[in-house]
């Protein structure tokens, strides 16, 4: 099956449509956040335009749900359509790997580096990745299962699994803890290498 105009996020929202049910594109933004953060981001207008273009090519439908005093909620879900799509997407083989990291892109030109910035931005790296690390390592306690309870106003709450959680939510989870930490040891070894590099 042909993929026309979709992407990875693309498939991100079917699959989050594909596990809780009907959602809003605030619902969805929430779980990307708070489910997704570690292997994909996306923004409100992403969201957005994503469920606009998978409603033209018939893969969810809207539905308005009335609410007193704020507008209508806009509630989308899979369609058939949607999840053979997500299925076609599943049997594709997935994209290279390829790393695109700031911090890296700057050590590698070093030598043009004012003599203290290359450490100074390797320990920001450290205090951003260990503050990442401990969030992911929080997660794993609320990791979701399908068709869990949703909050009074209908919505999902991804941190009230009440049964056994998702086995592959399971292994991402893990995977971004051991990356975070192969990543702190490098960034250690790093500083250290850079700062004997100065004494010198």
């Amino acid at each position: 099956m042909d993929r026309p105009e979709a992407y990875p996020i693309t498939y991100g929202v079917l699959g989050l449509l594909a596990y809780w049910g009907p959602l809003s594109g605030y619902d969805l933004k929430h779980l990307f956040d708070h489910v997704l953060s570690a292997m994909w981001s996306a923004a409100h207008s992403q969201i957005y335009n994503e469920l606009k273009r998978m409603k033209a090519l018939g893969w969810v439908e809207m539905e308005r749900e009335e609410q007193e005093a704020r507008p209508d909620r806009k509630v989308y879900s899979i369609t058939p359509a949607g999840q053979a799509a997500l299925e076609a997407w599943q049997q594709q083989p997935p994209a290279v790997l390829q790393l695109r990291d700031e911090l890296l892109l700057k050590m590698i030109f070093g030598s043009f580096a004012p003599p203290a910035a290359i450490a100074d931005n390797i320990r920001a790296g450290i205090a951003m990745h260990e503050q990442r690390l401990l969030q992911y390592r929080q997660s794993t306690q609320y990791l979701p299962v399908r068709d869990q309870p949703r909050q009074a106003s209908g919505r999902p709450n991804p941190y009230a699994s009440q049964e056994e959680e998702d086995i592959y939510f399971r292994l991402v989870s893990r995977f971004a803890i051991d990356f975070e930490q192969t990543y702190l040891k490098w960034l250690y070894e790093a500083l250290e290498v850079i700062e004997e590099h100065r004494e010198r």
